[in-house]
């Protein structure tokens, strides 16, 4: 039986490379997208392009290029992410609508494409094949950040399309939504961990049922469902950076 293939976009460090690292250590075919590949996941990676995330249309021809190389992908894991930071958290409407277009065909229309793509590729495995798309989101569904507008516009739009993909194609195909948190349920901003993300997205690829799409998950604990997903606290960025600072001096 030939190895299932992994599909990732935006493989870069630390998050990507780990989830390459993982997946290529149990036996899968590591294809791997990023804007400007390194040479450690050019090191892991069975096959390895260089690719604009803010390309849209351009998206397909990735996912044939991987078919023609490796194989139709099992799973596809979009990892890629672009944001316009303002420092004013006052005035979030600070940057350009170019860098707010930007962002949005990075953090939503390139995963349109790519989950448009990679459920072309489902329909052609067999049936008893992985076939499983999952999105690396935030908590920016559930709060609101002023000085990331964009990021944020993006990643709810991308849980709509992740929760509605779920319910029209659960039954055959999966589709997830993964967000990194902290044991309390707060975000862990910048501090993601790759090992985390590398265990629970291979537990999420080898399942044979959807799971909750709002795959909220906890370093060393794995699915962890929190009440407040929808609250729409709103939360200057600032302080969600203490947030994680004091968290990582608290003993566990």
């Amino acid at each position: 039986m030939a190895a299932p293939v992994v599909f990732i976009l935006g493989a870069g460090p630390n998050v990507g490379t780990s989830i390459a690292g993982k997946f290529a250590a149990e036996g899968w075919k590591v294809a791997a997208a990023s804007r400007s590949p390194k040479d450690e996941i050019k090191k892991i990676a069975h096959h390895v392009i260089a690719a604009d995330f803010s390309e849209s249309e351009k998206i397909g021809s990735l996912f044939a290029e991987v078919e023609a190389k490796l194989g139709t992908p099992n799973v596809v894991i979009y990892n890629a992410y672009s944001l316009a930071f303002s420092p004013d958290g006052s005035n979030p409407f600070s940057f350009s609508v170019a860098e707010y277009a930007r962002d949005i065909a990075v953090n939503t229309t390139s995963v349109y494409a790519a989950a448009s793509a990679a459920l072309a590729g489902f329909r052609k495995l067999p049936e008893a094949a992985p076939k499983v798309f999952i999105y690396t989101g935030n908590m920016q569904n559930s709060l609101i950040v002023p000085e990331v507008l964009s990021l944020g516009a993006g990643k709810n739009a991308t849980a709509y399309l992740m929760e509605t993909a779920s319910t029209a194609y659960g039954a055959k195909y999966q589709f997830y939504y993964a967000d990194e948190r902290l044991p309390d349920g707060r975000p862990v901003m910048s501090a993601l961990s790759g090992e985390a993300h590398a265990e629970y997205y291979f537990e999420l690829a080898t399942k044979k049922k959807q799971g909750p799409w709002n795959a909220t998950f906890v370093k060393g604990v794995g699915y962890t469902k929190f009440d407040a997903e929808r609250d729409r606290e709103v939360t200057p960025a600032g302080m969600l950076i203490e947030n994680v600072k004091k968290a990582s001096r608290t003993p566990s």
